[in-house]
């Protein structure tokens, strides 16, 4: 039987992996993990399961550590289980631009996971946008540009209080300002380049997946008032002749892509379309009238396709030819 620990559980990505190893892995022995939520029980497959301490991860009996809590959790015990044998999936941004780590989308650079034993799971922002992007690497992209409108489960249930609640000053629990009926330009620390953290991984992880260390990006990142599902406007640069056909057909074949886009008809994706869903929507696809370039829109669900399912399909991965499901 394989052991598998999730580690965050209660968390928002850490309720949603559960929810998919209950129903993808049904025979594996999976045990749940935190820090605040330590002896909290939660109903697993029926039954009452209770919320262990880290630190009992340290004990043995572990194959799989899916890691969906901070970047301090990750740092704190990864390295420990790993030198245990533990194959260790880490949704933190804590091992993803190490050099001897795989950043990993399965259906992108998926042959990375093999003899390793931590595998990096990027930022939610970062998965959906370089699903579409890689659907058009033969084009030979040079550029891209990201804009970002992320909601606001991305920062955690503390952030969804404060928009569910229509929290202002003095009651914010994660914002510094408002998100209810506004918009924050600004999502992670600043940075002395003007950037921010959020930024960065958007811009440094996509280069390192696609394997396109020469990638020209600008990233610009926004928290919007919804619950779940991040939206991002992509304009990419590309060496080879634009083909809108070509484009859409592309995409149309790839992996994990909806290609919802018929903009006169009102087809285009958005989050209500792609929630609780595994796939990335793209559409508003259009020539740039000023460069060799394409605009269109990018949708996906953050905390599923963006978080807990590409985490899953890492596991899977990791399980062939043993996997118990497949997709």
């Amino acid at each position: 039987m394989i052991n598998i620990a999730i580690v965050g559980a209660t968390g928002l990505v850490g309720e949603k992996l559960t929810e998919i190893l209950s129903s993808k892995l049904p025979r594996a022995n999976v045990r749940l993990f935190g820090n605040s939520s330590v002896g909290n029980k939660v109903n697993y497959r029926g039954r009452e399961t209770v919320i262990e301490d880290c630190e009992n991860l340290l004990a043995g009996h572990i194959d799989y550590a899916m890691f969906m809590a901070t970047n301090e959790v990750s740092k704190q015990y990864i390295p420990k289980l790993t030198a245990q044998g533990v194959t260790c999936i880490d949704n933190s941004s804590q091992f993803r631009l190490k050099r001897n780590v795989p950043l990993v989308v399965p259906c992108i650079n998926g042959d990375k996971i093999a003899g390793n034993k931590l595998i990096a799971n990027p930022n939610c922002s970062t998965i959906q946008v370089v699903v579409a992007v890689n659907a058009l690497k033969q084009l030979q992209p040079t550029k891209m540009t990201a804009v970002t409108y992320q909601a606001v489960s991305g920062a955690g249930k503390a952030a969804l209080t404060d928009l569910t609640e229509e929290h202002s000053y003095g009651k914010l629990r994660s914002f510094r300002h408002p998100i209810y009926d506004n918009v924050i330009p600004m999502i992670g620390d600043l940075r002395e380049d003007g950037f921010t953290t959020e930024e960065r991984k958007l811009t440094d992880e996509s280069r390192k997946i696609l394997d396109l260390p020469q990638l020209k990006v600008n990233s610009f990142c926004a928290r919007i008032p919804i619950t779940v599902g991040h939206s991002v406007f992509v304009n990419l640069h590309l060496k080879e002749k634009i083909d809108l056909d070509k484009v859409r057909h592309l995409l149309r074949n790839a992996p994990n892509v909806l290609l919802l886009d018929d903009a006169a008809n009102g087809l285009y994706p958005m989050p209500m379309m792609l929630r609780n869903t595994k796939y990335v929507g793209v559409g508003r696809i259009s020539k740039d009238p000023t460069a060799n370039a394409i605009n269109f829109f990018v949708v996906a669900d953050n905390l599923l396709r963006g978080a807990a399912y590409n985490a899953y399909e890492i596991l899977e991965y990791c399980l062939q030819p043993n996997a118990r499901e497949t997709n």
